[in-house]
Protein backbone atom coordinates (compact mmCIF):
# COMPACT_ATOMS: atom_id res chain seq x y z
CA UNK A 1 0.00 0.00 0.00
CA UNK A 2 2.64 2.14 0.98
CA UNK A 3 4.56 1.94 -2.66
CA UNK A 4 1.29 2.97 -4.35
CA UNK A 5 1.18 5.62 -2.10
CA UNK A 6 4.72 6.71 -2.88
CA UNK A 7 4.01 6.44 -6.61
CA UNK A 8 0.42 8.23 -6.58
CA UNK A 9 1.94 11.08 -4.64
CA UNK A 10 4.74 11.59 -7.46
CA UNK A 11 2.20 11.91 -10.01
CA UNK A 12 0.03 13.80 -8.67
CA UNK A 13 3.02 16.25 -7.75
CA UNK A 14 4.21 16.80 -12.01
CA UNK A 15 0.42 16.52 -12.76
CA UNK A 16 0.44 19.90 -10.63
CA UNK A 17 3.52 21.26 -11.95
CA UNK A 18 2.31 20.84 -15.62
CA UNK A 19 -0.70 22.80 -14.48
CA UNK A 20 1.10 25.57 -13.13
CA UNK A 21 3.74 26.02 -15.55
CA UNK A 22 0.79 26.44 -17.88
CA UNK A 23 0.14 30.01 -16.52
CA UNK A 24 3.50 31.15 -17.11
CA UNK A 25 2.90 30.46 -21.12
CA UNK A 26 1.88 33.40 -22.94
CA UNK A 27 3.70 32.76 -26.36
CA UNK A 28 4.57 30.08 -28.26
CA UNK A 29 8.03 31.38 -27.20
CA UNK A 30 7.28 30.57 -23.71
CA UNK A 31 6.09 27.39 -24.77
CA UNK A 32 8.21 26.22 -27.03
CA UNK A 33 12.13 28.06 -25.02
CA UNK A 34 10.59 29.40 -21.76
CA UNK A 35 10.98 32.67 -22.97
CA UNK A 36 14.94 32.09 -23.49
CA UNK A 37 15.35 32.88 -19.77
CA UNK A 38 16.42 29.83 -17.99
CA UNK A 39 19.07 30.36 -15.57
CA UNK A 40 22.15 27.72 -14.63
CA UNK A 41 19.97 25.81 -11.99
CA UNK A 42 17.17 25.52 -14.22
CA UNK A 43 18.73 24.53 -17.12
CA UNK A 44 21.70 22.18 -15.96
CA UNK A 45 19.22 19.86 -13.95
CA UNK A 46 16.76 19.76 -16.19
CA UNK A 47 19.19 18.61 -19.17
CA UNK A 48 20.95 16.35 -16.48
CA UNK A 49 17.44 14.82 -15.44
CA UNK A 50 16.90 14.84 -19.20
CA UNK A 51 19.59 12.60 -20.39
CA UNK A 52 18.94 10.29 -17.55
CA UNK A 53 17.00 8.12 -19.69
CA UNK A 54 15.45 5.18 -19.11
CA UNK A 55 17.93 3.48 -21.54
CA UNK A 56 20.58 5.26 -19.60
CA UNK A 57 19.15 3.23 -16.17
CA UNK A 58 17.41 0.35 -17.93
CA UNK A 59 19.76 -0.77 -20.95
CA UNK A 60 23.14 0.39 -18.67
CA UNK A 61 22.05 -1.85 -15.79
CA UNK A 62 20.95 -4.42 -17.67
CA UNK A 63 24.69 -4.15 -19.83
CA UNK A 64 26.48 -4.74 -16.77
CA UNK A 65 24.02 -7.52 -15.68
CA UNK A 66 24.67 -9.33 -18.85
CA UNK A 67 28.77 -8.82 -19.21
CA UNK A 68 29.85 -6.55 -16.27
CA UNK A 69 31.53 -3.33 -15.62
CA UNK A 70 32.33 -3.21 -19.32
CA UNK A 71 28.40 -2.65 -19.81
CA UNK A 72 29.45 0.63 -17.96
CA UNK A 73 30.47 1.91 -21.25
CA UNK A 74 26.92 2.73 -22.25
CA UNK A 75 27.05 5.33 -20.37
CA UNK A 76 30.10 6.72 -19.68
CA UNK A 77 31.35 7.54 -23.03
CA UNK A 78 28.71 10.19 -22.68
CA UNK A 79 30.91 12.46 -20.06
CA UNK A 80 33.56 13.69 -23.18
CA UNK A 81 31.06 14.34 -25.81
CA UNK A 82 29.12 16.53 -23.03
CA UNK A 83 32.55 18.11 -22.50
CA UNK A 84 33.31 18.65 -25.95
CA UNK A 85 30.17 20.05 -26.97
CA UNK A 86 29.64 22.18 -24.17
CA UNK A 87 32.89 23.83 -25.16
CA UNK A 88 32.54 24.32 -29.17
CA UNK A 89 28.49 23.93 -30.83
CA UNK A 90 26.38 24.94 -27.89
CA UNK A 91 28.23 28.41 -26.98
CA UNK A 92 28.37 29.39 -31.21
CA UNK A 93 24.61 27.96 -31.40
CA UNK A 94 23.37 29.65 -28.66
CA UNK A 95 24.79 33.45 -29.95
CA UNK A 96 22.71 33.26 -33.41
CA UNK A 97 19.46 32.89 -31.50
CA UNK A 98 17.92 30.41 -33.57
CA UNK A 99 14.76 28.18 -32.44
CA UNK A 100 15.28 24.80 -33.61
CA UNK A 101 18.35 22.71 -35.10
CA UNK A 102 16.23 22.40 -38.46
CA UNK A 103 15.65 25.98 -39.07
CA UNK A 104 19.41 27.09 -38.67
CA UNK A 105 20.44 23.89 -41.04
CA UNK A 106 17.68 25.77 -43.44
CA UNK A 107 19.09 28.99 -43.38
CA UNK A 108 22.35 27.52 -44.42
CA UNK A 109 21.19 24.89 -46.54
CA UNK A 110 17.91 25.86 -47.70
CA UNK A 111 13.74 24.74 -47.10
CA UNK A 112 14.00 21.77 -48.72
CA UNK A 113 16.94 20.41 -46.17
CA UNK A 114 15.22 21.80 -42.89
CA UNK A 115 11.79 20.14 -44.00
CA UNK A 116 14.39 16.62 -44.47
CA UNK A 117 16.19 17.14 -41.21
CA UNK A 118 12.58 18.03 -39.13
CA UNK A 119 11.20 15.01 -40.39
CA UNK A 120 14.52 12.94 -39.35
CA UNK A 121 13.92 14.34 -36.02
CA UNK A 122 10.37 13.75 -35.43
CA UNK A 123 10.97 10.02 -36.53
CA UNK A 124 13.64 10.04 -34.36
CA UNK A 125 11.92 11.41 -31.22
CA UNK A 126 9.10 9.33 -31.72
CA UNK A 127 11.26 6.21 -31.69
CA UNK A 128 13.16 7.37 -28.31
CA UNK A 129 10.03 8.12 -26.80
CA UNK A 130 8.73 4.72 -27.86
CA UNK A 131 12.10 3.46 -25.68
CA UNK A 132 10.76 5.54 -22.64
CA UNK A 133 7.52 4.09 -22.79
CA UNK A 134 8.69 0.76 -23.00
CA UNK A 135 11.34 1.08 -20.24
CA UNK A 136 8.20 2.75 -18.02
CA UNK A 137 5.88 0.05 -18.82
CA UNK A 138 8.47 -2.88 -17.68
CA UNK A 139 9.01 -1.62 -14.82
CA UNK A 140 4.91 -1.04 -13.73
CA UNK A 141 4.68 -4.54 -14.98
CA UNK A 142 6.94 -6.27 -12.82
CA UNK A 143 6.67 -4.05 -9.52
CA UNK A 144 2.70 -4.01 -9.78
CA UNK A 145 1.84 -6.69 -11.97
CA UNK A 146 0.16 -4.49 -14.80
CA UNK A 147 -0.27 -6.15 -18.06
CA UNK A 148 2.54 -4.11 -20.07
CA UNK A 149 -0.08 -2.38 -22.64
CA UNK A 150 -2.24 -1.25 -20.06
CA UNK A 151 0.88 0.60 -18.01
CA UNK A 152 2.46 1.46 -21.69
CA UNK A 153 -1.02 3.86 -21.62
CA UNK A 154 -0.97 5.04 -18.36
CA UNK A 155 2.35 6.34 -18.64
CA UNK A 156 2.21 7.84 -21.56
CA UNK A 157 -1.48 9.57 -20.58
CA UNK A 158 0.67 11.37 -17.52
CA UNK A 159 3.83 13.11 -19.49
CA UNK A 160 1.45 13.84 -22.16
CA UNK A 161 -0.91 15.46 -20.04
CA UNK A 162 1.73 18.01 -18.35
CA UNK A 163 3.83 18.58 -21.47
CA UNK A 164 0.73 19.89 -22.71
CA UNK A 165 -0.17 21.97 -20.44
CA UNK A 166 2.89 23.69 -19.28
CA UNK A 167 5.07 23.03 -22.73
CA UNK A 168 8.87 23.46 -21.86
CA UNK A 169 8.32 25.43 -18.34
CA UNK A 170 6.71 22.24 -17.45
CA UNK A 171 9.46 19.72 -18.89
CA UNK A 172 11.90 22.20 -17.22
CA UNK A 173 10.17 22.33 -13.37
CA UNK A 174 9.01 18.43 -13.35
CA UNK A 175 12.60 17.69 -14.28
CA UNK A 176 13.98 19.31 -11.54
CA UNK A 177 11.80 17.44 -9.12
CA UNK A 178 12.75 13.71 -11.32
CA UNK A 179 16.68 15.23 -11.24
CA UNK A 180 16.47 14.95 -6.84
CA UNK A 181 14.06 11.93 -7.20
CA UNK A 182 16.08 9.56 -9.78
CA UNK A 183 19.77 10.77 -8.32
CA UNK A 184 18.19 9.84 -4.61
CA UNK A 185 17.14 6.43 -6.51
CA UNK A 186 20.06 5.31 -7.92
CA UNK A 187 22.80 6.16 -5.15
CA UNK A 188 20.25 4.49 -2.07
CA UNK A 189 19.46 1.52 -5.18
CA UNK A 190 23.10 1.19 -5.67
CA UNK A 191 24.05 1.30 -1.50
CA UNK A 192 21.66 -0.82 -0.83
CA UNK A 193 22.69 -3.67 -3.61
CA UNK A 194 25.94 -3.46 -2.54
CA UNK A 195 25.10 -4.05 1.14
CA UNK A 196 22.84 -7.02 0.25
CA UNK A 197 25.52 -8.67 -2.22
CA UNK A 198 28.10 -8.45 0.50
CA UNK A 199 30.52 -5.48 -0.94
CA UNK A 200 33.14 -5.66 -3.36
CA UNK A 201 34.29 -8.93 -1.77
CA UNK A 202 30.32 -10.13 -2.07
CA UNK A 203 30.40 -8.88 -5.65
CA UNK A 204 33.48 -10.35 -6.32
CA UNK A 205 33.05 -13.54 -5.33
CA UNK A 206 30.05 -14.00 -7.04
CA UNK A 207 30.73 -13.30 -10.29
CA UNK A 208 32.96 -14.84 -12.63
CA UNK A 209 36.24 -12.81 -13.75
CA UNK A 210 35.16 -11.91 -17.53
CA UNK A 211 32.63 -9.29 -15.74
CA UNK A 212 35.64 -7.60 -14.56
CA UNK A 213 37.24 -7.03 -17.65
CA UNK A 214 36.85 -3.82 -19.48
CA UNK A 215 37.21 -5.66 -22.83
CA UNK A 216 34.16 -7.07 -23.81
CA UNK A 217 32.88 -5.42 -26.01
CA UNK A 218 36.09 -5.06 -28.02
CA UNK A 219 37.04 -1.34 -29.53
CA UNK A 220 34.45 -1.04 -32.34
CA UNK A 221 31.59 -1.14 -29.90
CA UNK A 222 32.58 1.53 -27.29
CA UNK A 223 33.95 3.97 -29.73
CA UNK A 224 30.21 3.95 -31.54
CA UNK A 225 28.42 4.62 -28.27
CA UNK A 226 30.64 7.76 -27.89
CA UNK A 227 30.05 8.75 -31.33
CA UNK A 228 26.39 8.45 -30.51
CA UNK A 229 26.96 10.55 -27.60
CA UNK A 230 28.79 13.38 -30.15
CA UNK A 231 25.83 13.03 -32.72
CA UNK A 232 23.03 13.66 -30.43
CA UNK A 233 24.46 16.30 -28.00
CA UNK A 234 25.33 18.61 -30.38
CA UNK A 235 22.26 18.02 -33.03
CA UNK A 236 19.42 16.37 -31.05
CA UNK A 237 16.41 19.16 -30.56
CA UNK A 238 15.86 17.24 -27.36
CA UNK A 239 18.71 18.71 -25.88
CA UNK A 240 19.79 22.03 -27.93
CA UNK A 241 16.26 23.22 -26.57
CA UNK A 242 18.14 24.02 -23.72
CA UNK A 243 21.07 26.01 -24.61
CA UNK A 244 18.24 27.96 -27.10
CA UNK A 245 15.69 28.49 -23.66
CA UNK A 246 19.31 29.11 -21.85
CA UNK A 247 19.69 32.96 -20.35
CA UNK A 248 22.96 33.62 -23.07
CA UNK A 249 26.04 30.80 -23.93
CA UNK A 250 27.14 31.15 -20.24
CA UNK A 251 24.61 28.89 -18.98
CA UNK A 252 24.57 26.59 -22.27
CA UNK A 253 28.23 25.85 -21.29
CA UNK A 254 27.71 25.39 -17.69
CA UNK A 255 24.82 23.02 -18.05
CA UNK A 256 26.37 20.70 -20.12
CA UNK A 257 29.89 20.64 -17.93
CA UNK A 258 27.67 19.90 -14.99
CA UNK A 259 25.49 17.47 -16.73
CA UNK A 260 28.66 15.69 -18.12
CA UNK A 261 30.29 15.59 -14.31
CA UNK A 262 26.76 14.11 -13.10
CA UNK A 263 26.99 11.50 -15.89
CA UNK A 264 29.92 9.65 -14.42
CA UNK A 265 28.48 9.25 -10.90
CA UNK A 266 25.20 7.99 -12.56
CA UNK A 267 27.51 5.51 -14.96
CA UNK A 268 29.41 4.20 -12.08
CA UNK A 269 25.89 3.87 -10.11
CA UNK A 270 23.92 2.18 -12.74
CA UNK A 271 27.23 -0.17 -13.91
CA UNK A 272 26.80 -0.94 -10.20
CA UNK A 273 23.00 -1.94 -9.79
CA UNK A 274 23.42 -3.98 -12.66
CA UNK A 275 26.62 -5.99 -11.75
CA UNK A 276 25.08 -6.46 -8.24
CA UNK A 277 21.62 -7.88 -9.78
CA UNK A 278 23.70 -10.25 -11.71
CA UNK A 279 24.46 -12.28 -7.86
CA UNK A 280 21.21 -11.15 -6.61
CA UNK A 281 18.47 -11.91 -8.77
CA UNK A 282 20.37 -14.19 -11.64
CA UNK A 283 19.21 -16.45 -14.83
CA UNK A 284 16.64 -13.77 -16.59
CA UNK A 285 15.99 -13.89 -19.39
CA UNK A 286 15.42 -10.21 -20.33
CA UNK A 287 18.56 -8.19 -19.12
CA UNK A 288 16.79 -5.36 -18.75
CA UNK A 289 14.68 -6.66 -16.17
CA UNK A 290 17.59 -6.36 -14.05
CA UNK A 291 16.75 -3.64 -12.19
CA UNK A 292 13.06 -3.77 -11.65
CA UNK A 293 13.24 -7.17 -10.72
CA UNK A 294 16.35 -6.25 -8.04
CA UNK A 295 13.44 -3.74 -6.57
CA UNK A 296 10.45 -6.21 -6.68
CA UNK A 297 12.47 -9.41 -5.42
CA UNK A 298 15.22 -7.75 -3.31
CA UNK A 299 14.48 -4.69 -1.65
CA UNK A 300 11.26 -3.57 1.02
CA UNK A 301 7.97 -2.63 0.44
CA UNK A 302 7.60 0.82 0.86
CA UNK A 303 11.30 1.46 -1.17
CA UNK A 304 9.76 -0.29 -3.69
CA UNK A 305 7.36 2.82 -4.47
CA UNK A 306 10.46 4.96 -4.30
CA UNK A 307 12.82 3.59 -6.79
CA UNK A 308 9.92 2.72 -9.01
CA UNK A 309 9.43 6.10 -9.10
CA UNK A 310 13.35 6.63 -9.47
CA UNK A 311 13.09 4.86 -12.83
CA UNK A 312 9.57 6.90 -13.93
CA UNK A 313 11.41 10.24 -12.96
CA UNK A 314 13.87 8.93 -15.62
CA UNK A 315 11.83 8.15 -18.11
CA UNK A 316 9.21 10.81 -17.81
CA UNK A 317 12.08 13.63 -17.95
CA UNK A 318 13.55 12.26 -21.11
CA UNK A 319 9.92 11.24 -22.74
CA UNK A 320 8.55 15.04 -22.01
CA UNK A 321 11.59 16.65 -23.81
CA UNK A 322 11.19 14.60 -26.76
CA UNK A 323 7.52 15.39 -26.65
CA UNK A 324 8.32 18.93 -25.99
CA UNK A 325 11.16 18.97 -29.22
CA UNK A 326 9.41 17.49 -31.86
CA UNK A 327 6.44 19.72 -31.35
CA UNK A 328 9.08 22.67 -31.65
CA UNK A 329 9.87 21.59 -34.63
CA UNK A 330 7.28 20.11 -36.18
CA UNK A 331 5.01 23.66 -35.91
CA UNK A 332 8.29 25.45 -36.48
CA UNK A 333 9.85 24.11 -39.38
CA UNK A 334 6.99 22.15 -41.35
CA UNK A 335 3.36 23.72 -40.18
CA UNK A 336 3.90 27.18 -40.47
CA UNK A 337 6.09 27.29 -43.73
CA UNK A 338 3.79 24.88 -45.48
CA UNK A 339 1.33 26.71 -44.08
CA UNK A 340 2.36 29.92 -45.68
CA UNK A 341 1.65 32.36 -43.37
CA UNK A 342 2.47 33.00 -39.47
CA UNK A 343 -0.09 31.97 -36.94
CA UNK A 344 -1.21 33.75 -33.81
CA UNK A 345 0.14 32.99 -30.72
CA UNK A 346 -2.87 30.71 -29.62
CA UNK A 347 -2.97 29.45 -32.57
CA UNK A 348 0.67 28.23 -32.55
CA UNK A 349 -0.01 27.17 -28.69
CA UNK A 350 -3.20 24.87 -29.80
CA UNK A 351 -1.07 23.23 -32.86
CA UNK A 352 1.65 22.34 -30.77
CA UNK A 353 -0.63 20.88 -27.91
CA UNK A 354 -2.40 18.71 -30.61
CA UNK A 355 1.00 17.72 -32.08
CA UNK A 356 2.31 16.73 -28.76
CA UNK A 357 -0.98 14.03 -28.40
CA UNK A 358 -0.54 12.48 -31.90
CA UNK A 359 3.14 12.03 -31.86
CA UNK A 360 2.81 10.61 -28.28
CA UNK A 361 -0.14 8.15 -29.79
CA UNK A 362 2.32 7.06 -32.63
CA UNK A 363 5.14 6.17 -29.82
CA UNK A 364 2.65 4.48 -27.70
CA UNK A 365 2.24 1.90 -31.18
CA UNK A 366 5.98 1.94 -31.70
CA UNK A 367 6.72 1.00 -27.74
CA UNK A 368 4.57 -1.85 -28.45
CA UNK A 369 6.21 -3.30 -31.03
CA UNK A 370 9.91 -2.78 -31.04
CA UNK A 371 12.28 -4.96 -29.17
CA UNK A 372 15.08 -3.94 -27.38
CA UNK A 373 16.11 -0.78 -25.67
CA UNK A 374 19.50 -0.33 -26.55
CA UNK A 375 18.82 -1.22 -30.22
CA UNK A 376 15.79 1.02 -30.25
CA UNK A 377 18.31 4.01 -29.37
CA UNK A 378 21.21 3.18 -31.60
CA UNK A 379 18.43 3.33 -34.35
CA UNK A 380 16.84 6.47 -32.95
CA UNK A 381 20.21 8.01 -33.62
CA UNK A 382 21.25 6.85 -36.89
CA UNK A 383 17.99 7.87 -38.61
CA UNK A 384 18.67 11.58 -37.20
CA UNK A 385 21.87 12.69 -34.96
CA UNK A 386 24.30 10.75 -36.76
CA UNK A 387 22.99 12.09 -40.43
CA UNK A 388 23.01 15.81 -39.13
CA UNK A 389 26.30 15.58 -37.19
CA UNK A 390 28.67 16.75 -40.08
CA UNK A 391 26.72 18.93 -41.91
CA UNK A 392 25.99 20.88 -38.97
CA UNK A 393 29.82 21.23 -37.85
CA UNK A 394 30.48 22.05 -41.39
CA UNK A 395 27.77 24.81 -41.51
CA UNK A 396 29.49 26.23 -38.03
CA UNK A 397 32.81 26.22 -39.29
CA UNK A 398 33.60 26.10 -43.27
CA UNK A 399 31.71 28.89 -44.72
CA UNK A 400 32.59 27.22 -47.97
CA UNK A 401 29.29 24.17 -47.75
CA UNK A 402 26.45 24.98 -49.73
CA UNK A 403 23.09 24.06 -50.68
CA UNK A 404 22.87 21.13 -52.29
CA UNK A 405 25.96 19.52 -50.81
CA UNK A 406 24.14 20.01 -47.52
CA UNK A 407 20.83 18.08 -48.53
CA UNK A 408 22.43 15.24 -50.41
CA UNK A 409 24.90 14.67 -47.33
CA UNK A 410 22.26 14.30 -45.15
CA UNK A 411 19.53 12.25 -46.93
CA UNK A 412 23.00 9.54 -48.23
CA UNK A 413 23.63 9.45 -44.54
CA UNK A 414 20.45 8.51 -43.29
CA UNK A 415 19.83 5.92 -46.09
CA UNK A 416 23.66 4.47 -45.26
CA UNK A 417 22.87 4.48 -41.61
CA UNK A 418 19.39 2.25 -42.04
CA UNK A 419 21.12 -0.11 -44.60
CA UNK A 420 23.55 -0.76 -42.60
CA UNK A 421 22.05 -0.90 -39.13
CA UNK A 422 20.41 -3.82 -41.06
CA UNK A 423 23.64 -5.27 -41.96
CA UNK A 424 24.79 -5.41 -37.85
CA UNK A 425 21.11 -6.55 -36.76
CA UNK A 426 19.62 -8.70 -40.02
CA UNK A 427 21.10 -10.58 -42.35
CA UNK A 428 23.31 -8.64 -44.21
CA UNK A 429 23.68 -8.76 -48.44
CA UNK A 430 26.81 -9.97 -50.31
CA UNK A 431 29.18 -6.90 -49.43
CA UNK A 432 32.33 -7.12 -48.22
CA UNK A 433 33.24 -8.10 -45.15
CA UNK A 434 35.36 -5.06 -44.26
CA UNK A 435 32.27 -3.06 -44.92
CA UNK A 436 29.98 -4.96 -43.36
CA UNK A 437 32.04 -4.77 -40.05
CA UNK A 438 31.89 -0.82 -39.94
CA UNK A 439 29.40 0.13 -37.56
CA UNK A 440 26.29 1.77 -38.84
CA UNK A 441 27.32 4.90 -36.46
CA UNK A 442 30.63 5.43 -38.49
CA UNK A 443 29.41 4.46 -41.65
CA UNK A 444 26.31 6.75 -42.25
CA UNK A 445 28.27 9.74 -41.23
CA UNK A 446 31.16 8.91 -42.94
CA UNK A 447 29.01 8.32 -46.17
CA UNK A 448 27.82 12.12 -45.08
CA UNK A 449 31.04 14.00 -44.52
CA UNK A 450 32.29 12.45 -47.76
CA UNK A 451 29.39 13.44 -50.08
CA UNK A 452 29.36 17.19 -48.49
CA UNK A 453 33.23 16.98 -48.76
CA UNK A 454 33.31 16.21 -52.23
CA UNK A 455 30.16 17.90 -53.50
CA UNK A 456 31.38 21.80 -51.59
CA UNK A 457 35.07 21.00 -53.09
CA UNK A 458 33.53 20.88 -56.70
CA UNK A 459 30.95 23.60 -56.71
CA UNK A 460 32.05 27.03 -57.35
CA UNK A 461 33.01 28.90 -53.75
CA UNK A 462 30.98 31.66 -52.98
CA UNK A 463 31.52 34.74 -51.10
CA UNK A 464 30.86 34.48 -47.29
CA UNK A 465 28.09 37.12 -47.09
CA UNK A 466 26.12 34.78 -49.37
CA UNK A 467 25.82 32.64 -46.18
CA UNK A 468 23.18 35.11 -44.06
CA UNK A 469 23.69 32.44 -40.74
CA UNK A 470 27.01 33.42 -41.06
CA UNK A 471 27.11 36.99 -41.60
CA UNK A 472 24.71 37.24 -38.47
CA UNK A 473 27.05 35.53 -36.64
CA UNK A 474 30.29 37.92 -36.98
CA UNK A 475 27.53 40.49 -36.96
CA UNK A 476 26.41 39.51 -33.34
CA UNK A 477 29.36 37.57 -31.52
CA UNK A 478 27.95 38.43 -27.94
CA UNK A 479 24.25 38.23 -28.76
CA UNK A 480 22.33 36.78 -26.24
Amino acid sequence: MLDFAIFFVYIGAVLMIGRLSSRRIGNSVDFHLCGRSLGRFQASLSLAATVFSGSGLIGGAGLAYAIGVSGSYWNLTAVPAWVLVGLTATVTLRRLRVNTVPGYLGQRYGVATQRLIAILQIIEAITFLAVQIMVSSLSLSALFGLNVTVASFLVTVVFVIYTAMGGLWAVVWTDILQYFVLMSAVLLGLTLAMVKVGGWHGLHSGLPASHFSMGQLGAMTPLAWLALCLYSWSTDQAYMQRVFASRDENVARFAYMYTAANYFVFGVAVAGIGMAASVLVPGLKDQDQAFPSLISNIFPHGLRGFFLTGILATTMSTASAYLAAPSSVFVQDLYEPLMRRSLKHHGLLSVSRISIIFLAGIALVVALKFPGVVNAVVFSTIVAPAAIFFPLMLALYWKRTNVKAGFWAILSAAVAGVVSQGWLFGQPPPVPAWLSAIHPLFLGPAVGLAVIATATLLSPETQPQDNPVAAAAAALPHAK
